[in-house]
């Protein structure tokens, strides 16, 4: 019998659970390797948003909150996409951001004349994948007195994103746990793993503990 072979109960279902996991993830672990890349060398994928503008009449709502109003107007302006609040408002004025990973709408509602001014910029594709690399419709940049996931796909894509970090991490337990059934090649093995250890803790300890 090889050493790629389980021997036991365990390690044939080990071995099934690291193969449909990772059949899961694929394609989300490719987003995030290429978006990647558009993030760390912004000069290769050069991308400017389109950017327009137009105004539409609404009738601006009773709601409560400022919330139930934004998303009020969204429905008379046929928009959607996590709603961005800002805590001050101009007098005579209501104003938000819709985000979306494809483009932004910023939003200034007249409320004495019932006209809603919209101006968009929307992403190029290469754009958009980099930022689905950090969507997560709560953002501590966006200022947000309440910040909160109001957009039922940005409550989804934030799923499968604990999704894919714990499996990414049964993942590696997984490996290492299957590398080291290996007796013939563990030598290779810890050197790897070593390897991959020290460069990992330098950028981790190192350069955060650096003066």
């Amino acid at each position: 019998m090889t050493d790629n072979q389980p021997t036991t109960g365990f390690g044939k279902w080990n071995r099934k659970l690291h193969i449909y996991v990772g059949l899961y993830m694929l394609l989300f672990v490719c987003v995030f390797s290429v978006s990647g890349l558009f993030i760390n060398h912004p000069k290769w994928f050069g991308h400017q948003g389109q950017r327009s503008s137009r105004e539409q009449s609404v009738r601006f709502p009773e709601a409560v909150s400022d919330l139930a109003k934004a998303k009020d107007l969204m429905e008379q302006l046929e928009i959607s996409g996590e709603i961005i609040l800002r805590d001050q408002q101009k007098p005579g004025h209501f104003a938000f951001v819709v985000v979306r990973p494809n483009q932004r709408i910023f939003v200034n509602i007249d409320i004495q004349k019932d006209i809603a001014e919209m101006k968009l910029v929307k992403a190029q594709p290469t754009a958009t994948l980099e930022i689905l690399h950090t969507f997560t419709g709560v953002r501590g940049i966006w200022r947000e007195s309440n910040p909160k996931r109001d957009w039922i796909p940005t409550r989804i894509w934030s799923f499968n994103m604990d999704a894919l970090s714990i499996g990414l991490i049964f993942l590696v337990v997984n490996s290492l746990y299957m590398a080291f059934q290996l007796k013939e090649k563990r030598r290779w093995i810890l050197i790897t793993f070593g390897l991959g250890v020290l460069a990992c803790s330098f950028f981790i300890w190192g350069l955060a503990c650096a003066t």
